[in-house]
């Protein structure tokens, strides 16, 4: 593999790799990947880019690339391609991290979008200048002037293998190619990646330093509009709540509690459901009652048993979503209990499948039990030793 064969597009600092991700079309690369590795050889200035990047605390590090492959169809160099595939990552990350932060408590968990925030200067073609670009500039500098920061409001927190939803990574990422390889891509292909840029937006930071209990309530009825731009049917149907919830009682559920029809829903006739639409409603509740300019308070966000924000379930949720959008089921026909070793192999493989989903339906259950004391407290996070 040569320095020819992959393009580097866009720069990453906020999230440390340990391995890429990605196919052979694009990927996220941390600076030691080979494809990386070489490019870094055959263009020196690109070395010297990636060097001259730290946090807010002077500690140095070359952070993750996008690259693409160069033989790629056109279509795939289209910032709307990149962002998804960006967006598909992100969310494969941040909802199961949000699923483990329910269950364990302990921070240090990529929790929030901005870990794959696309810095906005990059080298140019020609790996001379150095060039910035988004909605608000448009300019040029000299390499030898630039500094580069990861971003000043969370933690630069490593990713593995393990910290991914890899089953969902894997259905998104074959519905992202889909979707861009197709001369006349499917409805619900262009929804699957509208969705996920909502999400990915809704999984940002509500704000800074000076966030508010309005800022939260924004950000719910982003995730909201991810649910619904999943089940709109295209031209002239309608999205609603109703549509949402026959989404979402249609997923396979792993625990059986979790397909419980135990609580109430709807409007003034109720109707039983799953907890998964329960969580629904309260989100999509929140979201009429912010946007709508109703009375709100800081207790409109909680749930009285959790103790908990339904912000938090948001991520969570979105995956049981997409587990029956998708949808994300184990198809591999089981063996034969006579062969011990394929058998023993199934099982183990369809562990590994089936462990996000269970993972997430665990996390929506401690909705409906109380906090377990200080250990379930947000812990103060401190920032990693070099």
């Amino acid at each position: 593999m040569t320095a020819a064969d992959w393009t580097p597009v866009f720069v990453l600092p906020n999230i440390p790799l340990e391995t890429a991700i990605g196919c052979e079309i694009a990927a996220l690369a941390p600076a030691h990947d080979r494809r990386v590795a070489a490019l870094k050889r055959a263009h020196p200035t690109l070395r010297h880019f990636l060097n001259r990047f730290a946090d807010n605390f002077g500690q140095k590090f070359e952070p993750a690339l996008l690259i693409l492959n160069a033989a790629a169809p056109p279509i795939f160099r289209d910032v709307t391609a990149l962002a998804s595939f960006r967006d598909l990552i992100a969310l494969s990350a941040a909802t199961h991290g949000r699923a483990l932060e329910l269950r364990h408590p302990r921070g240090h968990r990529v929790l929030f979008g901005e870990a794959f925030a696309i810095y906005p200067w990059m080298l140019d073609r020609h790996y001379e200048d150095v060039i910035g670009s988004t909605p608000a500039i448009l300019g040029t500098h000299e390499l030898s002037r630039f500094k580069g920061q990861s971003s000043p409001a969370l933690f630069r927190t490593s990713l593995g293998e393990s910290d991914i939803d890899q089953p969902l990574l894997a259905a998104l990422m074959a519905r992202w190619r889909r979707r861009y390889e197709a001369a006349e891509p499917a409805w619900e292909d262009v929804a699957l990646m509208r969705s996920l840029n909502m999400a990915y937006h809704a999984s940002l930071l509500p704000a800074g330093t000076d966030t508010t209990f309005y800022d939260v309530g924004r950000v719910v009825s982003l995730w909201v509009s991810a649910f619904e731009i999943l089940v709109h049917p295209g031209g002239n149907g309608q999205a609603n709540r109703d549509k949402v919830f026959e989404m979402i009682e249609r997923a396979p559920w792993a625990i059986p509690e979790s397909g419980q029809l135990a609580h109430n829903t709807g409007g003034k006739t109720k109707v039983k459901r799953t907890l998964a639409s329960w969580l629904y409603q309260v989100l999509y509740e929140c979201r009429n009652d912010f946007l709508h300019g109703n009375p709100v308070e800081r207790s409109n966000l909680f749930l009285p048993t959790p103790q908990r924000t339904i912000f938090e379930y948001a991520a969570p949720l979105y995956r049981i979503a997409l587990t029956a959008f998708l949808p994300l089921t184990y198809g591999v026909p089981m063996p034969s209990t006579k062969d011990a070793r394929a058998f023993g192999a199934y099982i183990a493989d369809r562990m590994d499948f089936m462990g996000p989903q269970k993972s997430a339906e665990e996390a929506l259950l401690t909705a409906t039990r109380p906090p377990a004391g200080r250990a379930a407290r947000r812990a103060r996070v401190t920032r990693p030793n070099p």
